[in-house]
């Protein structure tokens, strides 16, 4: 049987300003769902309710939250993980059940939220009056992952794998193996294709949240969505490259309160057989395309709020 999770639904951060979040999520493409006074939920072109929480406060990261596997009651897992099953009074309603990490994150476990419309997808067809170029912001599909620093690494790799079954796909060391920087650990889905990773672990000086990554509908809007934030004087990080494990075509901006976002597109995928590899820094992210990363890139890591 599969693990107990199928895909990640949504990240949840923190902004002190959701008037200045809400502009700079709208021109990186997501769409806005609903908003009150202390929170602001955004969604993407494909069918989920939200993908994107903010909630008003100190800046870092509150929460990432998955979806249960449809073969899994979530009522199921209380008693496996300690915790009660809640309903959830966020736009789709379903079932919640909350825990924490071993770093205190807290990650969210969500079934039964209700889908929407997905929103107009693009027309490659030329009108009679349109020119072939598109302007403004991204298109955005969905979350499709997280990556997250830790200055506890081994206990949260194994607490992410026993807990939720994920598997490794590529795992980073320096100078000889065991000396473990990273690994990129995904959802297992059975026979069924998944991306490269749904989390990217690594070893750091403090913990919490390196990126979100969000997919576009096609990896045209990572150029066309770029010059959008540019021509807005928005805060480039790192891209647009490729990254050469997960063959993803990425481009990194800083939020104006700390939280970096990606656009990303991906052609690889991967299902229970595909093999994982171990990689030594130095070789196998020699064939990364673009500039090398700035230290601001690698030492990125937004807080983990307790709420």
């Amino acid at each position: 049987m599969p693990g107990i999770v199928s895909s990640i639904a949504y990240v949840r951060l923190g902004a002190p300003d959701l008037d200045v979040q809400e502009k700079f999520l709208l021109d990186f493409g997501l769409e806005k769902v609903h908003r009150h006074a202390g929170r602001l939920y955004m969604r993407g072109i494909a069918d989920s309710p939200f993908i994107h929480v903010t909630e008003r406060g100190a800046s870092g990261v509150v929460a990432v939250g998955y979806d249960v596997h449809p073969q899994v009651p979530i009522e199921s897992l209380q008693e496996r993980f300690g915790a009660r099953v809640e309903d959830i009074d966020e736009p789709g309603g379903g079932k919640r059940l909350s825990l924490r990490d071993p770093n205190g994150m807290r990650v969210e476990l969500v079934q039964g939220r209700a889908s929407v419309g997905e929103l107009a997808r693009y027309r490659p067809l030329r009108g009679s009056l349109a020119e072939s170029r598109n302007r403004g912001p991204a298109r955005i599909e969905r979350l499709v992952h997280t990556a997250y620093m830790t200055d506890n690494l081994k206990p949260t790799l194994d607490w992410y794998e026993s807990s939720f079954g994920f598997l490794p796909t590529d795992e980073l060391y320096i100078e000889t193996p065991g000396n473990l920087l990273g690994r990129f650990i995904r959802q297992d889905m059975g026979e069924e294709p998944v991306y490269h990773h749904i989390l990217f672990l690594f070893r750091g000086g403090r913990s919490g949240l390196h990126h979100a990554s969000f997919e576009v509908e096609r990896v045209d809007e990572i150029f066309t969505g770029g010059d959008h934030l540019h021509e807005l004087k928005y805060d480039h990080v790192r891209g647009i490259g490729r990254h050469a494990l997960g063959s993803q075509v990425f481009d990194y901006w800083m939020s104006p309160f700390g939280a970096m976002h990606e656009h990303w597109s991906s052609t690889e995928k991967m299902n229970v057989h595909s093999s994982s590899n171990e990689i030594k820094i130095g070789s196998g992210m020699a064939h990364d395309s673009g500039e090398r990363p700035p230290e601001r890139f690698v030492k990125q890591c937004s807080p983990i709020l307790q709420t």
